[in-house]
């Protein structure tokens, strides 16, 4: 299918395939919508657009991700992802300390539970 070359109808019908995706991952219920309480700690947090940080995790009263005690997963050299998790404290992972981060839900990629006071030096 050439995306140039959808009808409007095909493209109504692709985003309503997408809301249906969409609800069934989320289960039954859109991805946007709160799930309950979030588990009260450390977490290496990717988001989406690259950014990566850490901190003491917690939810918001509107529903935001938030991380106090934060630090920004600035940058690693020569490890991949999970070395870089395991050996923060190598010389090769660069962590910058950072004022408390709030996310969207919606914009978590993915997160990595880890000990208390990870990232911090």
């Amino acid at each position: 299918m050439d995306i140039d070359k959808l009808t409007i109808g095909e493209a109504r019908n692709a985003i309503a395939k997408g809301k249906e995706l969409e609800t069934l991952m989320g289960g039954g219920q859109p991805a946007t919508q709160k799930r309950g309480p979030i588990e009260e700690k450390r977490v290496v947090l990717v988001v989406d657009r690259g950014w990566i940080f850490a901190g003491d995790q917690s939810l918001t009263s509107d529903g935001y991700v938030k991380l106090t005690n934060a630090v920004h997963v600035f940058g690693w050299s020569g490890v991949g992802f999970a070395k870089m998790v395991a050996e923060w404290k190598s010389d090769k992972v660069d962590l910058r300390p950072c004022a408390d981060v709030e996310v969207p839900p919606e914009a978590v990629v993915f997160r990595v539970p880890v000990e208390a006071g990870w990232g911090r030096r």
